[in-house]
């Protein structure tokens, strides 16, 4: 058991930068993995729950690359469908408050700010973009990419939109941001908390 925290009461949630490395590939590694099941239950789960499963060494390695924070209180999951639940986050997210729930295959999940058009307008090419990847990955090209931003001016400072692309439970999804991405954040956390644990709770 873990020198370096009491077990018994502290509990475990991912950081943003834990987020990126948990859910930026389509074929995660056991480490990944690992830092996903931190995620996939109602409520942050205790360092000694996760310590029966995985080893103390990751623990601390994990830690210490800045991918898990530790809590000294519980914490509940989202518990709203998106749809609802996305209001709640965006303002942290998108510097302009808008911002949208897209698939892989090209479909508007949830949207806030954005009209129907334009959610659907770039789920598309969302999709599009991370197929590309994914071909040029099998491909050889080791792309590393986890989100691509398209710039209106050319001092590339801040992005018209940006699509930040995750691997959740085998499905892939992309957040697409309107202006300045704020994935640096407690709100991108839980957004990703509310789609593991919600499935594809989207509705009323």
């Amino acid at each position: 058991m873990s020198s370096y925290l009491n077990a018994a009461k502290t509990y475990l949630t991912l950081t943003p930068a834990g987020i990126f490395e948990a859910f930026s590939q389509n074929e995660p590694t056991v480490e990944q993995l690992a830092l996903q099941d931190l995620l996939s239950y109602d409520q942050t789960l205790l360092a000694a729950d996760w310590l029966q499963r995985y080893s103390d060494e990751w623990l601390q390695s994990f830690i210490e690359h800045g991918w898990i924070e530790k809590l000294s209180l519980l914490l509940p999951a989202p518990n709203l469908p998106l749809d609802q639940f996305l209001p709640y986050v965006v303002a942290s997210l998108s510097g302009k408050r808008r911002a949208a729930i897209g698939s892989d295959e090209g479909f508007c999940l949830a949207r806030i700010g954005y009209s129907q058009e334009e959610a659907d307008m770039l789920s598309v090419a969302a999709a599009d973009f991370s197929g590309f990847m994914l071909r040029q990955k099998q491909r050889g090209w080791a792309v590393e990419s986890q989100a691509i931003s398209f710039f209106q001016q050319v001092d590339l400072l801040i992005p018209e939109t940006s699509f930040v692309f995750l691997w959740i439970d085998n499905a892939g999804y992309v957040l697409i941001i309107d202006g300045e991405p704020l994935t640096n954040s407690r709100a991108f956390v839980e957004l990703v908390w509310a789609l593991k644990t919600s499935g594809l709770r989207f509705l009323n």
